[in-house]
């Protein structure tokens, strides 16, 4: 038996490179698909109940009255980059009390700061029954700035 002449021009290399090509390319293909639906399913997450909000946000203002009195001195401007919306500070012989008003709501919380102010100084976050009158602007102190 003799064998016949084939008219093949393409070698094996050549099937076995475009197979892996191909194996690549659909592994690309899978990979954008995921990152699409976890991106879309990220986005499409619902939004946090508001006790959710206000615990956060009541948290991230006693986190910077706690850092802002390290130093022992708490300005009215600390208070307003803390409170981040309207609040109103009291200073008596003992403790500073300052009250703050979240959104949505109205919802306010109380933090009482003990003296000395130092960077043991804990503060102490209460949570009010009702809102006391406060001003619309966000920088409002009172009873001397320090």
């Amino acid at each position: 038996m003799t064998q016949e002449p084939t008219t093949r021009t393409r070698s094996r290399g050549t099937g076995c490179a475009a197979l892996a090509i191909s194996a690549v390319a659909l592994g690309i293909v899978a990979v954008c698909l995921a990152v699409t639906a976890a991106v879309t399913g990220f986005l499409e997450r619902p939004d946090p109940p508001p006790e959710e909000l206000l615990g956060k946000k009541s948290g991230l203002t006693e986190y910077r009255l706690e850092r802002a009195v390290e130093d022992g001195t708490l300005t009215d401007a600390e208070i307003a980059y803390a409170a981040g919306g309207r609040w109103s500070a009291v200073r008596e012989r003992s403790t500073i009390r300052v009250v703050v008003g979240y959104s949505p709501g109205p919802v306010c919380y109380r933090y009482e700061i003990p003296y000395p102010l130092n960077g043991t100084t804990a503060v102490h976050r209460s949570r009010l029954d009702a809102c006391p009158a406060l001003t619309e602007e966000p920088v409002q102190g009172s009873n001397g700035a320090t």
